[in-house]
């Protein structure tokens, strides 16, 4: 006799810092997809695409440095600098918004950091993720 065998939901979820450090390490300047807005009009690998609105609060403002920096400096340093920045305004505020809690983790392992702290993922950051990407980038 046959079992189907089901998937775990939860098992599913534990892919997605997977799928996401996948993203952000792909070589090449596309990464996997032409631009992954998360948060605000900065946020996100390949957002902004053209000319950007001015961002809509701190957490943005950093991103938007955090690009711009890369732009001319040494990427490991800007990143860097970019997860200190948004652990100094999680201090400031008491929260860090969810979608940065996942790029600040993502960041941090990629400039060397520590693998400590990873955001427990739920169904929600599925599909946060989905509607990220089907979003499209002008």
């Amino acid at each position: 006799m046959h079992h189907r065998r089901r998937t775990d939901p939860a098992a599913l979820l534990g892919l997605l810092p997977t799928l996401l450090l996948g993203l952000l390490l792909a070589p090449g300047p596309a990464h996997a997809f032409k631009c992954l807005p998360i948060y605000g009009n900065w946020c996100g690998p390949g957002h902004p695409t053209a000319a950007a609105l001015p961002p809509v609060d701190a957490y943005d403002a950093a991103c938007m440095r955090h690009d711009l920096c890369t732009a001319t400096a040494p990427e490991t340093l800007c990143d860097r600098a970019f997860v200190g920045e948004l652990h100094q305004l999680a201090a400031q505020t008491g929260y860090l918004p969810r979608p940065l809690q996942w790029a600040e983790y993502v960041i941090r392992l990629k400039s060397g950091g520590g693998w400590g702290g990873m955001p427990m993922p739920t169904p929600w950051d599925g599909m946060g993720l989905l509607s990220s990407v089907l979003s499209p980038c002008w």
